[in-house]
């Protein structure tokens, strides 16, 4: 299984959630987001300069997160 940080992934690649690597707080942020291990994810853009990494999460909803954030995300490589 070929793993990364969410916030090394690249616009177009779609990835599930393995852990998430965060203190309490991070952690209960991303779950208000609905953000949970097993989450299915595809990269839809990154912001220049260290941005955040907007994203399609499996349900339909696109949101974005601090690349910060992404950096505390486990997360393999899904096949389409």
């Amino acid at each position: 299984m070929n793993t990364l940080m969410l916030s090394d992934a690249l616009v177009g690649n779609v990835v599930r959630i393995e852990s998430i690597e965060a203190d309490e707080h991070t952690q209960l942020k991303l779950l208000s987001l609905g953000i949970l291990p097993g989450d299915i994810l595809e990269i839809t853009g990154r912001g220049v300069f260290k941005g955040p990494i907007s994203m399609k999460h499996g349900s339909g909803t696109f949101f974005a997160l601090r690349r910060q954030h992404a950096g505390q995300i486990k997360v393999s490589f899904q096949n389409n």
